[in-house]
């Protein structure tokens, strides 16, 4: 569980960042320049965008590969963080950072429940929220940390029976870099506009927790001995992947990283797999962070005439 330990040491280095109260002209003028803001905005943002210590970052590996074009562009680090992050598509009407972190979908931001104080064991979870969450643990050479997954009406529950019970405790949470996944908001892979007719659900919860699903790799999950160690699989035989393709889209590069986007009348040749649960589908997401997101998709089989309907992971923020 390596990306937790990332995670608190990502949110230690947001905090530096938050004290610091200058904010240069030079990085006024870009974001200016870069997302059609006037000065005061653009300085605003800034500031709002530097205070929330729970902001995403890239790591310094894939910065280092995508810095040579993106400063070509205008961007510094700071700002394309921004605009990956806090400006993708879904969120392209918000003029701030905070939607970012809000979502009326549940499955749409994890958190992890850092156990300790009241809420130290599973029992006590269940005591307080009424729910019996699953505690995994991370490790490094200095230290342990376990925790659980909660959704944000999970997160809610606990928060009301603390206040019930008037336990005064903040509980420790942190927000768990992973792939977005709502589906009546991230429809279809070469789908845009989710609000136009045909590209409605029937139902809102249709693939959302629908389980085994069938999901479609075009990169590093299509290789047999990575996925084997993303789903932590112990089968000799290694994963059942089948050779597939989808329509209406099409692969670009970050650095030397794949990433699957939207493109009319394109094919994309890769891997089906069949994810048998929740829990596989969690590190899957996990693996892909939140640079990514969940969409539909048809998937076409070889030897097969009639595509599945499954899904897979198409880059956030796609055009």
């Amino acid at each position: 569980m390596d990306y937790l330990m990332e995670e608190l040491e990502r949110m230690g280095a947001n905090a530096i960042d938050s004290f610091e109260d200058k904010i240069s002209e030079v990085d006024i003028k870009r974001w200016q320049n870069l997302f059609s803001m006037t000065h005061e905005d653009a300085k605003h943002c800034i500031k709002t965008y530097r205070a929330d210590i729970d902001r995403q970052r890239f790591s310094a590996e894939l910065w280092l590969e995508l810095k040579t074009p993106k400063k070509a562009q205008g961007f510094d680090r700071e700002s394309y963080e921004y605009a990956m992050f806090c400006r993708s598509k879904v969120n392209s009407s918000a003029p701030t950072t905070s939607s970012v972190h809000t979502s009326s979908h549940p499955n749409n931001v994890l958190r992890g429940l850092i156990l300790g104080g009241p809420l130290g064991t599973p029992e006590d979870v269940q005591n307080i929220a009424g729910f019996t969450p699953t505690v995994v643990k991370a490790e490094s050479e200095e230290s342990e940390t376990s925790f659980c997954y909660v959704t944000a009406d999970q997160e809610r529950r606990i928060r009301q029976g603390l206040k019930d019970r008037g336990i005064s405790f903040e509980p420790g949470f942190i927000t768990i870099n992973i792939a977005a996944k709502d589906l009546s908001a991230l429809p279809k892979l070469g789908v845009n506009d989710p609000t136009l007719p045909q590209h409605r659900l029937n139902s809102v919860a249709e693939l959302q927790h629908d389980y085994p699903v069938l999901y479609f790799f075009y990169g590093t999950l299509a290789q047999p001995e990575i996925l084997k160690r993303v789903l932590e699989l112990e089968d000799d035989s290694g994963p059942a992947l089948k050779p597939a393709h989808v329509l209406d889209g099409k692969i670009t590069t970050l650095g030397r990283y794949r990433a699957l986007v939207n493109s009319g009348n394109s094919r994309v040749d890769g891997h089906a797999f069949m994810v048998q649960s929740e829990d596989q589908e969690r590190f899957l997401r996990l693996y892909e962070t939140n640079m990514y997101e969940v969409v539909r998709c048809d998937i076409m089989l070889v030897g097969e005439h009639v595509p599945v309907k499954g899904l897979t992971f198409r880059l956030a923020a796609s055009e």
